[in-house]
């Protein structure tokens, strides 16, 4: 600390670091991605190779479930009233399905208080994502409470990456 000082050096732990990455937009394997996510739901299209006539996953990418465009695609989410999403929180939309319950439309991933930014902020899965920029939806809550949610874009701060290069 001492040898920081004059930088403004601080301490932080791990949570801190996860909600740098969460402002940053970066996906975090096990969060944002499981065994029903691929690249191109993830906004990854550009990392799948598209001049070698072979490789790893190909034949996966060739599937139709993997090419069907009513996927849920990674979108950032960010709370109407600068509250904290609850972790894994289900969005709603209309309509029941055959049980009676609320259409799922979208699922929370990551969920941060952005010290940064003074609200919260969240990525989510959800239901043809990217072309639902600026629609809000409902995450009812365990509690009863209905949060609010606007869906934008992932990248919640530096999307030009000026900070980084100091």
């Amino acid at each position: 600390m001492e040898a920081g000082k004059e930088f403004g050096v601080m301490p932080y732990g791990t949570e801190c670091l996860h909600i740098l990455r969460a402002e940053k937009g970066f996906i975090m394997i096990g969060d944002e991605s499981d065994g029903t996510v691929i690249p191109q739901d993830l906004g990854l299209s550009w990392a799948i190779s598209k001049k070698k006539d072979d490789f790893l996953g190909k034949r996966a990418q060739l599937r139709s479930h993997m090419v069907d465009p009513d996927r849920w695609q990674l979108v950032g989410l960010e709370t109407v009233d600068g509250s904290v999403l609850p972790d894994g929180a289900y969005a709603v939309g209309n309509g029941v399905n055959a049980n009676g319950q609320r259409n799922v439309i979208g699922r929370v991933t990551s969920t941060y208080h952005s010290p940064t930014l003074g609200e919260g902020i969240a990525m989510g899965l959800v239901h043809h994502g990217r072309k639902r920029m600026d629609e809000v939806l409902e995450f009812p809550g365990t509690d009863g409470t209905i949060y609010k949610a606007k869906i934008v874009d992932q990248v919640f701060y530096d999307k030009e990456g000026e900070k980084q290069n100091v």
